[in-house]
């Protein structure tokens, strides 16, 4: 059974294999990880995390790719870009004309062929499509959302959401998908890596994942990795879920990063890794 609260979409069912990729941002390459997942696990759950648009030149052929999956059962979350194309159609940017700056005007080119108001923007089916989208998905065991939830056990209660950073609060909606530090670490001035005590896996995007670097209270450490090298990867202490942490680094300059090209992650029920499809593994 599934219900909406709180933008999260719950699902009681435990399904045997899911398929994520989030922050696809343009990328036609990325599609192609995703139909070898499908045709390797062809009853899995897939579940998209959000960054679709911006990037890359082939957005129109993103959301085209993700509309028909949503008519055949696949789950599609918001990203903060999508968050932001829905700001500029609905006027309320948090910060005037920041869509554009992350590369608003070449979604709209690749949507329409040239730049557009927000009033036509409105009237198409890409914005009807997005402007739908729950923010997360939650099973009995794992936590789809775009950019993180507080790691703690009232993770769902938007009641406990009430900081303010850099002048913008950080409710229950802005930071599932515009937390980084917040959501990383328990102590952001060290960089000490918090425990999750959700009780369940968490798997975001949002940040390439070569930027994640930290130290664990048990003397770990996780080191910045070169920005081409954006592959999966898992914070986790003993005893505790894990977070796992996809984004492929789509959003970079194809000229500069041709094969950032994305993580396409295949887990099983309980949230452990089965198999990533990327550019060095395109068959898994």
């Amino acid at each position: 059974m599934k219900k909406i609260i709180n933008r999260t979409l719950l699902d009681d069912r435990v399904k045997e294999n899911y398929i994520f990729i989030s922050d696809i941002h343009g990328n036609l390459e990325t599609l192609d990880l995703i139909k070898q997942a499908q045709a390797d696990f062809p009853v899995a759950q897939l579940v998209a995390g959000g960054d679709y648009v911006d990037g890359r030149e082939h957005v129109k052929e993103v959301l085209n790719f993700l509309i028909e999956q949503k008519s055949k059962g696949a789950i599609i979350l918001l990203g903060n870009h999508e968050q932001m194309l829905l700001n500029f159609v609905e006027k309320r940017e948090h910060q005037n004309g920041i869509w554009f700056y992350n590369g608003g005007g070449k979604s709209l080119v690749s949507l329409f062929g040239s730049t557009v108001l927000p009033e036509q923007l409105r009237d198409s089916e890409y914005y009807r499509f997005l402007k739908s989208c729950p923010i997360m998905y939650e099973t009995p065991h794992l936590i789809f959302v775009h950019a993180g939830v507080r790691p703690d056990n009232r993770y769902n209660d938007p009641a406990t959401y009430t900081e303010i950073e850099y002048g913008l609060k950080f409710d229950y909606d802005f930071y599932r998908v515009w937390a980084r530090d917040e959501y990383w670490y328990s102590d952001p001035l060290l960089k000490i890596m918090a425990h999750n005590q959700t009780g369940k896996t968490i798997v975001t995007g949002h940040t390439p994942t070569a930027t994640l670097a930290g130290k664990f209270v048990d003397g770990r450490e996780m080191k910045r990795l070169p920005i081409d090298d954006c592959v999966v990867r898992t914070v986790q202490y003993p005893d505790e879920p894990a977070r796992i942490f996809t984004d492929g680094g789509s959003h970079s300059d194809p000229l500069i990063y041709p094969h950032n090209d994305g993580n396409v992650v295949v887990l099983n029920g309980i949230g452990e890794i089965v198999r990533v499809y990327n550019w060095k593994h395109p068959q898994g």
